[in-house]
């Protein structure tokens, strides 16, 4: 689960993307990206209460385990790339606890 030390923004994290929010196998574009295994994505963290069908992650933010939306907004082809998106964005990767 990613440790978030800061305010939720955009982050990059290292994830295994996916193309829709339908259930595992039902997109053939999600079944390939996670043939493929993970990447480094940035998402989004959606705070709204429309009703759109968006994936949710676990974090943890201050020793507390919190539930969040969020879109998928780039795939980056690398760690370089999102270190380098990261450093000029001002945006934090989020570690995955170990």
């Amino acid at each position: 689960m990613p440790r978030c030390e800061s305010n939720l923004s955009d982050k990059i994290i290292k994830m295994v993307p996916f193309h829709c929010a339908r259930p595992k196998g039902a997109c053939k574009k999600s079944a390939q990206l996670a043939e493929e295994g993970e990447k480094y994505c940035l998402i989004s963290f959606q705070y709204s209460a429309e009703e759109i069908a968006r994936p949710m992650m676990t974090i943890e933010i201050n020793g507390e385990e919190v539930l969040y939306e969020f879109d998928l907004i780039r795939i980056f082809t690398d760690e370089i790339e999102a270190r380098e998106y990261a450093t000029e964005n001002g945006l934090e990767i989020l570690l995955k606890k170990d």
